[in-house]
């Protein structure tokens, strides 16, 4: 279980002003399920977040709470980078990204993408470890035409994110 911070870039922009409507600093809650054998491992994670809706410009940003859902999955392959200490790891992480963009009670999107990450993990004794994790991820823009006001242009969706968690090993 993970909890993590993401800044967004894309997703529409005004080409006239250079402002962007796109998600606005949402906090990520993440469960997930990993087998690690040797040096490569499979994990899959579920996401979940709530996220204002901004419209933001060099000189203001103008956000509306709660304007956006969004429900994903992550199925990843992880390589052992290196180990740090007698129980540390670095492993680099790699996968598409599924999700689903709510927008409104009427509106949702299905967006496929790439994601990547480098995670250390650091254990606390047989059963427990800590992980903290550095990533990115893009994708189409979980607008269309259709859902914009004139103006303003769909873009790619660019994701970067920090998270912390705890994991349990079986």
């Amino acid at each position: 279980m993970s909890v993590g911070a993401a800044r967004f870039s894309g997703g529409a922009e005004e080409p006239s002003t250079g402002r962007s409507l796109l998600p606005y600093r949402p906090t990520m809650f993440q469960v997930g399920v990993a087998r690690v054998a040797g040096r490569i491992g499979v994990e899959l994670h579920v996401h979940y977040a709530s996220s204002s809706l901004a419209f933001e410009g060099k000189e203001a940003v103008v956000a509306i709470k709660d304007g956006l859902e969004v429900y994903g999955a992550t199925p990843e392959l992880s390589v052992r980078v290196t180990g740090l200490g007698p129980g540390g790891v670095l492993r680099a992480y790699a996968g598409p990204v599924f999700e689903v963009w709510k927008l409104d009670d009427a509106t949702s999107h299905s967006r496929v993408g790439a994601a990547a990450a480098l995670g250390l993990e650091v254990l606390f004794g047989r059963r427990w470890a800590g992980s903290a994790r550095l990533g990115g991820s893009v994708m189409r823009s979980p607008f269309a035409q259709a859902d914009l006001d004139e103006g303003l242009e769909p873009r790619a969706l660019w994701r970067r994110e920090v998270s912390a968690g705890l994991n349990y090993r079986l």
